[in-house]
């Protein structure tokens, strides 16, 4: 694993008793590598994401919040909305009252409305108390991430009742909620 401009580097001795990490500073030429690599594996990221926008979706399962399990037979006849965000993201608890009134105006539909995180359970009880979210939290949840291919937050994707996956790819949209709420509408259809 690297940390900045160190390289951390495992050891463990002779006899196996003891374990050793040990961080070397890399070179300019290291630096230079590392960079083009992130920079690579970002690029090549952002194009599986966008490949698979019409596709449909084959798999799905995670479980929220309250440990209960859910999977494309269970959300069978339901559009799935899927907002990937985290607690440290600025925009994304900006937009959590937006989303909120979007979650309040289908609240009778057949719409699954989830927030996909990486943040920790604990971390979400605590953020819980201070500010409300009304669409399923989902912790711990780097195995969805990673199947969406979401590198920038806060990712909207929709998934309509045939499976197929939609990306809510303006991130810089003045209208970015109408846009959801239009979207959904027509899914519903």
């Amino acid at each position: 694993k690297l940390l900045g401009f160190y390289c951390k580097k495992y050891f463990l001795s002779e006899n196996k008793k003891q374990f050793y990490i040990v961080y070397k500073k890399l070179s300019t030429k290291e630096k230079k590598q590392l960079e083009v690599d992130q920079k690579n594996e970002i690029t090549n990221d952002r194009k599986k994401y966008k490949s698979q926008h019409e596709t449909v979706l084959e798999k799905l399962n995670f479980k929220d919040i309250a440990e209960n399990n859910f999977t494309l037979d269970s959300l069978k006849g339901k559009v799935i909305v899927l907002n990937f965000w985290f607690i440290g993201c600025k925009p994304c608890v900006e937009e959590i009252p937006d989303l909120n009134k979007i979650q309040e105006k289908f609240k009778d539909k057949d719409v699954a409305f989830f927030a996909i995180t990486f943040d920790s359970k604990k971390k979400l009880e605590e953020f819980g108390k201070k500010k409300q979210f009304n669409f399923t939290l989902v912790p711990n949840s780097r195995d969805v991430i990673r199947q969406f291919y979401v590198n920038a937050y806060p990712t909207t994707i929709i998934i309509d009742k045939e499976r197929k996956i939609h990306l809510v790819d303006d991130l810089l949209a003045f209208d970015l909620m109408n846009k959801i709420e239009k979207m959904i509408n027509e899914y519903l259809k």
